[in-house]
């Protein structure tokens, strides 16, 4: 991967882009509550209203500010692309009956707009520059694939089911809608990659984290366990763990990314936060829920860490990828090299000068 120098992003921007994930660590941490009274913050913190409010803001700004996604919204419109089905749904709910047939189906409906916006996406990258993948880029994928599977073995190997082949086969569909989710998130930032590079993966970030917020749900076993044997660890340890993946994946990756000076930085900062982020939720958990029944065991460490692998890997094509679409422009190395053969170019007369 080339390594590029960048001009850092303002901390105007920088502020803007973080604005969804402060709103999310404000609103669940209580800090909101605080300000606005208890009456207030009933109306306003149901179903995260707050943040939803502040990511369309955020992206109808970006788009008259600059008549196209800007790069500190990104992380708004991952939130609205990937969540705003969820919220839908819940709307929807309200106003139908949940058990109807039609409620089986839209899940399902949910899935395929999403993989035809990527491949509409796909389709228009390849149309205009074709799709170059490196050799680092066939190699992640193949990576995704073999983690979904050791994710459907774990699944297997951990269930109670004394049948393990069908336990992997009931598995295996789960993995693969999760890889599969993973690589439309991946495709739908190309377009994007064209213009912002490594930046475009935002929105993939955003996307993790409405996965990990509402899929893996980190609060469930404690939030669970605090109700049914109260104490002080697992009070503290639910909130904490309701607001520690938006400050990771929605706060300081966004300030990372685009604060960074270059490629190298950028990639760092898409990987290592989400990394401590998934790490520190599930050493908390652990230590949180030692002592009852559903303490961590090796079994659900390893589930948690093809998890973990799989959201990684996604980010790292994602980084690959994006690298490899985005405008060239000078590298540090290139620049350096240049600056070397036109200063010895130049005459001995102008250096005198």
């Amino acid at each position: 991967m080339q390594n590029r120098s960048f001009v850092p992003t303002s901390w105007t921007k920088v502020g803007l882009a973080i604005l969804p994930g402060l709103s999310i660590v404000g609103t669940r941490s209580g800090l909101f509550r605080r300000v606005v009274g208890l009456e207030n913050w009933l109306a306003l913190g149901q179903h995260d209203l707050i943040p939803v409010y502040i990511a369309l803001g955020t992206v109808v700004a970006g788009l008259i500010v600059e008549r196209r996604p800007a790069v500190w919204s990104l992380p708004a419109l991952g939130l609205l692309l990937f969540s705003a089905p969820g919220w839908l749904f819940t709307l929807l709910a309200w106003f139908g009956n949940p058990r109807s047939p039609f409620w089986q189906v839209v899940p399902h409906l949910m899935s395929a707009t999403l993989a035809a916006i990527a491949a509409l996406a796909v389709y228009r990258v390849f149309k205009q520059h074709g799709l170059p993948t490196p050799r680092s880029g066939w190699v992640l994928l193949g990576l995704m694939a073999l983690v979904g599977m050791a994710g459907a073995i774990v699944g297997a190997i951990t269930d109670r089911s004394p049948d393990k082949w069908m336990a992997f086969a009931a598995n295996l569909p789960l993995q693969l809608w999760l890889t599969g989710l993973l690589l439309l998130s991946v495709a739908i930032g190309l377009p994007l990659a064209q213009r912002n590079g490594v930046l475009a993966g935002l929105i993939l970030v955003a996307f993790e984290f409405v996965l990990v917020d509402e899929i893996l749900d980190p609060t469930y076993s404690v939030g669970f366990w605090a109700y049914w044997e109260p104490s002080a660890i697992l009070d503290q340890a639910k909130i904490v763990l309701s607001y520690l993946p938006a400050l990771f994946f929605l706060a300081i990756t966004p300030i990372w990314i685009l604060r960074s000076r270059s490629t190298r930085g950028r990639v760092l900062g898409l990987l290592l936060p989400p990394f401590i982020a998934l790490l520190s939720t599930d050493a908390i958990a652990s230590i949180a829920l030692r002592g009852t029944r559903a303490e961590y065991s090796i079994n659900l460490w390893l589930t948690h860490s093809v998890s973990t692998a799989q959201f990684l890997i996604a980010l790292a094509l994602a980084a690959v990828m994006y690298h490899r679409l985005e405008r060239p422009g000078p590298a540090v190395g290139d620049a350096r090299e240049s600056s070397t053969v036109n200063l010895t170019n130049v005459p001995c007369s102008e250096h005198v000068q």
